[in-house]
């Protein structure tokens, strides 16, 4: 349709002619749409948070490996001293690894 107020009445009278069960069912798979759409910003955020995360960790052992200071470390990623000196103890295993 080519007039717009022609379309608006007609969409306008469609939703007006709806039985309770259609709209129900409109509404449910409204909510369907909307939920699934959560659920995927949800994965999507998760996912930007581990790759910060990895993002942070890689940038910590570049860090140590170029003998920077823990301390200095947390500064710069905002990681805690715990989980560099984890990420730190990981490094020296794989080196002793290496070495073997």
């Amino acid at each position: 349709m080519k007039d717009e107020h022609l379309l608006q009445a007609f969409n306008v009278w469609e939703d007006l002619s709806l039985s309770h069960e259609d709209i129900i069912a409109y509404q449910s798979r409204l909510k369907y749409i909307l939920d699934e759409e959560a659920k995927l910003e949800d994965v999507k955020h998760m996912a930007e948070q581990k790759g910060i995360e990895k993002g942070k960790e890689e940038i910590s052992k570049n860090l140590l490996v170029d003998g920077m200071d823990i301390e200095f470390i947390c500064k710069i990623t905002g990681l805690s001293v715990e989980r560099i000196e984890e990420i730190k103890e990981r490094l020296i295993q794989t080196n002793e690894d290496k070495q073997r």
